[in-house]
């Protein structure tokens, strides 16, 4: 399981690369312009939106990560990775669920605007952020916002494309260095 764990985990780095923002004093009028820009751009909905579109594709996200991680793996035979790889099988749907619900959490929206106002305070002034505000309250704003979580999961997906073949070959170089 701890495994399953740690696959999930490095599953999870590959989908989406957290934003920890240090929380330094930030002036009030600026955070509450930043909270009011961010309502206005639907964040809560964006996130939402974005958790749900990943649904689909966290199993196989785990699934293939899982597969990396165990054919890279230089200890073990043919057989033994194909049993590897059909044991992990059998345990990504509660992986997947588990991770599942974790998005689900009314506590994650919160925590990541929490973790978004600093970069926006810190890199905008009130007037600044208000035009933006502004912007998202337009029709083409509005239209991007509503583009936005599809743009998302399809760069996604992308990345991913791009991404994974290198990450695995590293992961096999790095295996096979042992």
């Amino acid at each position: 399981m701890k495994k399953l764990t740690a696959v999930l985990c490095t599953a999870l780095a590959l989908v989406a690369t957290p934003v920890f923002a240090d929380k330094a004093a930030i002036d009030p009028a600026t955070d509450k312009a930043t909270r009011a820009l961010l309502d206005s751009m639907g964040t809560r909905k964006m996130i939402k939106d974005s958790f749900e579109q990943m649904k689909a594709t966290i199993p196989q996200m785990i699934l293939s990560t899982a597969t990396s991680v165990i054919n890279a793996n230089p200890r073990l035979t043919a057989a033994q990775k194909k049993a590897a790889i059909a044991e992990a099988a059998k345990k990504v749907p509660d992986a997947a669920a588990r991770v599942q619900r974790a998005f689900e959490d009314p506590a994650v929206a919160d925590e990541m605007i929490e973790a978004v106002v600093p970069l926006y305070a810190t890199r905008f002034t009130v007037a600044e952020i208000e035009q933006i505000a502004a912007f998202y309250r337009s029709p083409v704003g509005a239209k991007m916002l509503a583009a936005t979580p599809q743009i998302v999961n399809e760069s996604m997906q992308i990345g991913q494309k791009i991404m994974l073949p290198r990450v695995n070959k590293i992961m096999q170089e790095a295996a096979a260095d042992k």
